[in-house]
């Protein structure tokens, strides 16, 4: 198990250290889930999509989050926003993503790739 923590922490270190270093995009949707799924339903379902969208060329870090009154946040973290758009676009061909977002309204949903200008540091 601490090997396991020690794996991903090493690993979130590296993305970190990626992000420092140069510029990157942050991929920001916004949305809310179809009625009819659970939190836990949708929670596995989006965490899911983690093996895919790591496959993709520019990929540095994802993180996805929810509050209780059902708005969820994905912010993906990519080299460039050349890598963001290629894959946000590719992935609406992936017959396992499309599946998974299923689960979203797609009416709620909003897309904007940034560029990062500006990062807190000590």
């Amino acid at each position: 198990m601490l090997s396991m923590f020690l794996c991903c922490a090493s690993i979130f270190s590296q993305n970190q250290n990626l992000m420092k270093n140069k510029p990157y995009t942050i991929e920001v949707v916004l949305f809310e889930v179809n009625p009819g799924y659970t939190q836990e339903q949708a929670q596995k379902a989006l965490t899911s999509l983690n093996d895919i969208v790591k496959l993709y060329d520019g990929f540095i870090d994802r993180t996805t989050a929810s509050n209780k009154d059902g708005k969820y946040i994905d912010l993906l973290y990519w080299t460039d926003i050349k890598a963001a758009k290629n894959a946000a676009e590719d992935i609406m061909k992936n017959p396992k993503a499309t599946a998974i977002f299923e689960i979203i309204q797609p009416e709620t949903m909003q897309m904007y790739h940034l560029d990062v200008f500006n990062q807190f540091e000590e």
